[in-house]
């Protein structure tokens, strides 16, 4: 992970700095696991001071990030919040796009099916329906592909 740091308006400071990439990396750590690069901007405008954060991952997303209030340790605080928020709804969205995709085919012959299913339960005695046939044959093909 790589961070960049830029401070307008203000003096650098390696505090200031430290403490930022340690929450960033914290809150980032458990939510990606590429290789994500971070740049980070401080700024001071009159009594308000804001964190601005963005976000270039390996997966091809990028996030922006920002927050303002009166003590510069606060707004870094609700900025890595906010970004938490973010990096999550980004990694459900990629979790539920995958499971959209996939389409699980229960074999018969398959030994966990048979040990999920009751014992009296007779597969030849179930009415098929044609959609069910046509759901089936083109899950097939794609699995062949």
């Amino acid at each position: 992970m790589q961070f960049r740091f830029a401070f307008k308006h203000m003096d650098t400071s390696p505090a200031l700095t430290r403490y930022a990439e340690e929450k960033i990396a914290e809150r980032i750590n458990k939510f990606v696991t590429k290789p994500i690069e971070a740049h980070v901007t401080f700024s001071v405008d009159n009594l308000n001071h804001s964190v601005k954060c963005l976000l270039a991952g390996g997966d091809g997303f990028n996030l922006e990030v920002e927050h303002a209030c009166g003590d510069m340790y606060g707004s870094v605080d609700h900025m890595v919040d906010k970004l938490a928020v973010q990096l999550k709804r980004h990694k459900e969205k990629l979790k539920g796009h995958k499971s959209k995709r996939q389409l699980r085919l229960l074999d018969p012959m398959d030994r966990n099916y048979a040990f999920s299913a009751q014992r009296d339960f007779d597969i030849e005695s179930e009415p098929v329906d044609a959609e069910d046939i046509l759901k089936f044959e083109m899950a097939r093909r794609r699995m062949a592909r």
